[in-house]
């Protein structure tokens, strides 16, 4: 009776052993996903990417700042010295080529007025002698000489007339009321406003600066270590707190020629489409270079990064084959970008991950 009593609890003692190891197993290996199915509605709250083969690519980190297109930028000074009479735009305001900006009111519009009156004065007495002269000429009262050095004198009055009608047009003077008038000198935007009704203004005063901002310039800092990566040309993805989530591209446009002793960097500008007019002059950026990496210029298999799950200092990824068939995977990640976990061995092209809600479906995985 003992013996077949011993029997049953032997065998249930190495059941019960057998059992805690092929547990322990399974904990170690790729969790099951027996009896765990996506329902339709959490379906739609996921994606899925399928892994290709890439080139590998690292990228550089760099600061920038956006700046206005310095080529399209035209910045105005007041030429004459005098009172701002009036301000027809405030700062961000779209102007058209040639519409009025500032109104000055000086002396210099008023001498030139005066100048301006006195040769035509002189104009006309001087055409009334030289035409005295040509009948006096006839009558052999006059000498051709004398003939000659008014006409000259006539000539010279001309060139004068001209030359203040030109200083006159180049001011935007009026001969009425003695205003000198800043009009734009191009369409854009005022990206900057120094003047205001009532002020006192000298010649060379910065007044205002017109810009187009369909393009910008990022200016960014090259420290000497990553000065070899990056190249004229080269393409670069922008990207800033204001816009989180998003991306815009650009190209290296241009690394200068010298080093910044200041700021112990080079510098570099990349052009940069701005579409929408989103970017801000001012606003801070984060550049990303892509640069080559040394000895792996050969493709890998790329794994999106929004895949990788970091879990107890180790990488995994969902791997997904049917709503009911979903594993978790450990990856060893030979190098990497912000886009792109570059690996060689445990997956294959064409296996698709999880890259959008994977941390919920990694959870239950692991936890069953």
């Amino acid at each position: 009776m003992k013996r077949s009593l011993l029997m049953p609890l032997t065998l249930m003692s190495i059941c019960v052993i057998w059992g805690c190891q092929s547990t322990k197993n399974e904990e170690e290996a790729i969790p099951s996903t027996k009896g765990f199915c996506l329902s339709a509605d959490f379906k739609n709250q996921i994606k899925i990417d399928a892994i290709k083969k890439r080139a590998v690519s690292e990228q550089i980190a760099l600061n920038g700042v956006i700046q206005y297109d310095q080529d399209e930028l035209a910045a105005l000074k007041s030429p004459i010295p005098g009172i701002v009479q009036s301000v027809s735009f405030k700062m961000g305001d779209y102007v058209e080529k040639g519409q009025i900006l500032v109104s000055l009111k000086g002396t210099s519009v008023n001498d030139l007025g005066k100048e301006l009156r006195e040769l035509e004065n002189s104009k006309r007495l001087t055409e009334r002698k030289l035409e005295s002269l040509h009948s006096l000429l006839k009558d052999g009262m006059a000498s051709q000489r004398e003939l000659e050095e008014m006409d000259s004198e006539l000539k010279a009055i001309q060139i004068g007339i001209r030359n203040v009608k030109a200083n006159m047009n180049l001011l935007n003077g009026s001969l009425e009321n003695g205003m000198f008038y800043i009009r734009a000198p191009k369409a854009g935007y005022i990206v900057d406003k120094k003047v205001s009704p009532g002020m006192t203004v000298g010649d060379d005063t910065e007044l205002l600066s017109v810009s187009k901002l369909n393009e910008v310039w990022v200016s960014v800092n090259i420290y000497a270590n990553n000065l070899p990566f990056v190249k004229n040309g080269a393409p670069v993805k922008i990207t800033t707190l204001a816009y989180k989530g998003e991306s815009f591209e650009g190209y290296i446009d241009q690394v200068a020629n010298f080093f910044d002793p200041d700021e112990r960097v080079v510098k570099a500008r990349i052009k940069l489409l701005n579409k929408d007019l989103r970017l801000k002059p001012g606003m801070s950026v984060d550049v990303l270079v892509e640069k080559a990496v040394s000895g792996q210029e050969e493709h890998m298999l790329a794994i999106p990064k929004d895949a990788i799950i970091l879990h107890n200092n180790q990488n995994f990824v969902v791997l997904y084959k049917n709503d009911c068939d979903l594993a978790v995977k450990p990856v060893d990640i030979v190098a990497e970008n912000e886009t792109y976990a570059f690996v060689k061995t445990g997956m294959a092209e064409g296996d698709q991950v999880m890259t959008e809600n994977e941390l919920i479906v990694f959870d239950e995985l692991i936890n069953k």
